[in-house]
């Protein structure tokens, strides 16, 4: 066997070779302190941000084929930029602009913009339920264009940053129900201000409802889930600052030119980021904790979004713990019961669960086996994670009923009991002790677990994070709640199973 000592070693070494090749690395890299033009970008040290599958994308790798790509959205991008993680990030200039405008430090555009320029659309879902969607939106938005709105809208959001949403009221007998994928956390196309949604978009998608005589309903994606909810349907349109690719074309329609995007080029600004951490420059003279809290969490009332989000997460978590536990119970039971193939077969399908990355099952549910049906995203979490949690609680089962003595079931048939008063009177009373530790590490997994559910339309404790910070642009008091607010139910949840775990266990009791 490998002794401590030399797995210690080992250890250390790797974290000491971390700790070298890191600086090494960054030593060697290109600083911003030499990106004045365009040019200066198209070397192989260079790091650029972009969105995945985004016009920004295909004009990186056309204008500047050197530079290394990475991707991320447009609020982690500004970021990593003001940290110095990345060298530049490509997007929409005037966007870009009102970002700065709006608070977002230590960072600064060139003077010189990318060559081609973005086309923005909504996009049509080839599933959609209205027939010929993509003429009425093209019917709609060339009226728009001729009464003069549409540059009246993108003056007023984009180029003056006037939030001031106009009274648009929706039919009371509506012809049609008409479902919006957006984002959220893009402003000024789709934000939250206020708990609500808000933006150019949004505006737009009432104004195309209260035309087509239609109730309207949203649903918010990320960056990566939005074309994808058009292109199975699970959305009528998209209208979220969506860039036209070629590739996007494929899966979905786009409506005529909503208007076309210079792309800008954000890079890190030396004098404003003296501070070698941004994340701690939000805590700095300039921007006071006080200050900071009050933008994060009482402006427009963002804690009523963290509270929604606390919500929603221990929903999906307790409503999981409920049906899986009850689930896992029944599939041991049938296990226990059933013959050999059904056994081999149930036993299969836990392990392709278990063995699955949970957000690729969420994907796999919500696009493909529920993707013709209306079923919410919370539904699917929560179906998602019974699947899962269900074989863990099978696993459990097997193990602390393995570790009762065999010569208890010889008793309990001696004494005249059935086999199932023999499980639930003698076996299971002694076999749970075994398992309640590790049930209770089981539950603080799927808690943690379920921040990756927004990745499916749900807003979830995480996903209100980002929407934060796409308002506020400042990371440190958004994640650090976050944090603490996790702490918190992994310990309440915690508790209360310790709490059972005594009222089982007689020994744990007289311990305590």
């Amino acid at each position: 066997m490998i002794g401590h000592k030399f797995l210690n070693r080992i250890v250390i070494l790797f974290l000491f070779g971390i700790l070298i090749i890191l600086p090494t690395e960054y030593a060697f890299a290109k600083t911003e302190e030499s990106i004045t033009t365009k040019d200066d970008l198209n070397h192989e040290w260079i790091r650029i941000g972009v969105g995945e599958g985004s016009t920004a994308e295909q004009i990186v790798e056309k204008e500047l084929p050197k530079a290394k790509r990475m991707y991320m959205n447009h609020v982690d991008g500004y970021q990593s930029v003001a940290q110095g993680k990345i060298d530049a990030y490509i997007y929409e200039r005037d966007q870009m602009e009102l970002a700065i405008e709006g608070g977002r430090s230590g960072v600064r555009l060139l003077d010189e913009n990318m060559d081609e320029t973005i086309h923005v659309a909504v996009g049509i879902s080839p599933r959609s339920h209205i027939e010929d969607l993509e003429g009425k939106m093209n019917t709609f938005i060339n009226e728009l264009k001729a009464e003069g709105t549409l540059d009246d809208m993108h003056r007023r959001w984009v180029t003056h940053g006037d939030e001031t949403f106009p009274d648009i009221r929706l039919p009371d007998d509506p012809q049609y129900h008409i479902t919006v994928g957006t984002t959220g956390i893009v402003p000024p196309y789709s934000y939250y201000k206020d708990s609500k949604l808000t933006g150019y978009d949004i505006e737009l998608a009432y104004r195309f409802a209260e035309w087509l005589g239609a109730d309207l309903e949203f649903k918010v994606y990320d960056y990566g889930g939005v074309v994808a909810a058009a292109a199975t349907g699970d959305v009528d349109c998209v209208m979220a600052e969506l860039n036209v690719t070629p590739e996007r074309a494929e899966s979905l329609a786009f409506s005529v030119d909503l208007f076309d995007e210079p792309v800008g080029i954000m890079v890190r600004d030396d004098e404003a980021s003296a501070s070698k951490n941004q994340a701690f420059d939000d805590l700095s003279v300039k921007n006071p904790i006080r200050s900071s809290f009050e933008k994060n969490f009482i402006r427009e009332d963002r804690w009523k979004l963290f509270l929604k989000g606390v919500v929603t997460t221990l929903g999906i978590t307790l409503l999981a713990i409920i049906f899986g536990t009850a689930l896992g119970f029944c599939v041991f039971f049938f296990c226990k019961g059933g013959n050999n193939a059904a056994n081999a077969i149930t036993k299969a399908a836990l392990r392709l669960i278990q063995g699955m990355p949970m957000v690729v099952l969420l994907m796999i549910l919500y696009y493909i086996i529920f993707g013709s049906l209306n079923i919410s995203g919370f539904v699917v979490s929560v179906t998602a994670f019974t699947m899962t949690f269900a074989g863990a609680v099978y696993g459990l089962l097997n193990m602390g009923v393995g570790a009762v003595d065999p010569g208890q079931y010889e008793a309990a048939y001696a004494l005249g009991y059935s086999s199932n008063q023999t499980f639930f009177r003698i076996i299971l009373p002694q076999a749970l002790p075994h398992v309640m530790d590790a049930y209770r590490g089981e539950i603080i997994a799927l808690l943690k677990a379920t921040s990756i559910v927004g990745y499916i339309a749900v807003q979830d404790l995480t996903k209100v994070g980002d929407i934060v910070r796409s308002r506020t642009y400042e990371a440190f008091f958004p994640l650090i709640a976050i944090a603490i607010i996790y702490f918190l139910m992994e310990g309440l949840l915690g508790l209360f199973v310790r709490h059972i775990s005594m009222w089982m266990d007689p020994k744990k009791r007289k311990q305590e």
